[in-house]
């Protein structure tokens, strides 16, 4: 394989990811579940110690396709303080992504009505591998046959979160640094949804969150879960760019989200998704996530952040 060839195939991996997304971080249909992914501030407000891991899979049976594994740590500690680790890696094609994160949350009560704003920084390392080895060449005397290049990059983030008992809004900058090693983007996330009692059984929690960067269409995930006394969960995702919402174009996609409380302790979660358009549309394949939460059965005070809105189970 020549350099040029060597680029097309590069250009078109990547290209099919920003076009899915448009954005150079990692998307998952749980983000409503794990918001620390994105906004550090989220971390401690959960009752107990938690842990939880998803693993995505896209683009089924495509050679090379997308496939995450992260495991995430999230804790509570006095004095209005929180703690959470992020480990996750991600694969597609010849690029592998090890990324490790330390998040850390203050949790500030506004007044008596439990109005609070949350101030969040994280600490993050991400270990960045190309694997030329992976691709097939013509030509095995060409430079690139054989080679591995890698990178280590560190990066610093904040999030703000502010919560009411009913509703949530959260702004963040994860990866504030934007490094030329591996061409980073800075991005800009802004979440929120609320919480609505629709009978003593069912409750609805519609939620979103958009996502900005320099020189692409800004992207939005708009998702809406109904549970049923807390011991099961459904809901849909639609995720679109400005460029065409709702237009069955620009990589669409739409996601159908489920989950049961197995005990007071573990959770499980499933969802599929399809992109949308008639460019996708004669070569998609559906893409999966599992979403699993250990929770510690030992209660904290009720001086925490149990209303919380954002999603927990």
């Amino acid at each position: 394989m020549n350099n040029y060839n060597f680029r097309i195939v590069v250009f078109f991996i990547f290209s099919n990811i920003f076009l899915i997304r448009g954005q150079q971080e990692l998307s998952f249909n749980h983000y409503m579940f794990n918001s620390q992914l994105f906004n550090p501030a989220f971390v401690g407000l959960d009752e107990n110690l938690s842990i939880s891991s998803i693993h995505s899979i896209q683009m089924v049976g495509f050679d090379g396709n997308p496939v995450t594994n992260s495991i995430l740590l999230d804790t509570p500690f006095k004095n209005s303080l929180g703690a959470g680790l992020e480990i996750i890696s991600d694969k597609i094609g010849p690029v592998n992504n090890n990324f490790i994160a330390i998040n850390a949350a203050y949790h500030l009560q506004l007044n008596s009505n439990n109005h609070r704003l949350s101030l969040g920084l994280k600490l993050s390392g991400n270990d960045y591998n190309i694997n030329y080895n992976s691709l097939d060449f013509d030509d095995l005397s060409d430079p690139n046959a054989g080679k591995i290049d890698s990178y280590f990059v560190e990066n610093i983030g904040f999030g703000l979160y502010f919560q009411t008992d009913k509703l949530y809004l959260g702004f963040s900058i994860p990866y504030f640094f934007e490094s030329k090693k591996i061409n980073k983007k800075r991005h800009y996330y802004l979440s929120g949804g609320f919480t609505k009692v629709l009978s003593d059984k069912l409750t609805i929690k519609p939620n979103f969150l958009l996502k900005k960067t320099a020189d692409t269409p800004t992207s939005i995930d708009v998702s809406s879960i109904i549970f049923y006394e807390d011991l099961f969960w459904l809901g849909v995702n639609y995720g679109g760019s400005q460029r065409g919402f709702f237009t069955n174009k620009f990589g669409e996609s739409i996601s159908v989200i489920s989950g049961v409380k197995i005990n007071s302790s573990f959770s499980i979660g499933y969802s599929i998704a399809r992109h949308l358009g008639g460019w996708t549309a004669s070569t998609n394949s559906p893409s999966h996530e599992i979403y699993m939460k250990f929770s510690a059965s030992k209660k904290r005070s009720k001086s925490t952040t149990e209303n919380s809105t954002e999603v927990i189970e």
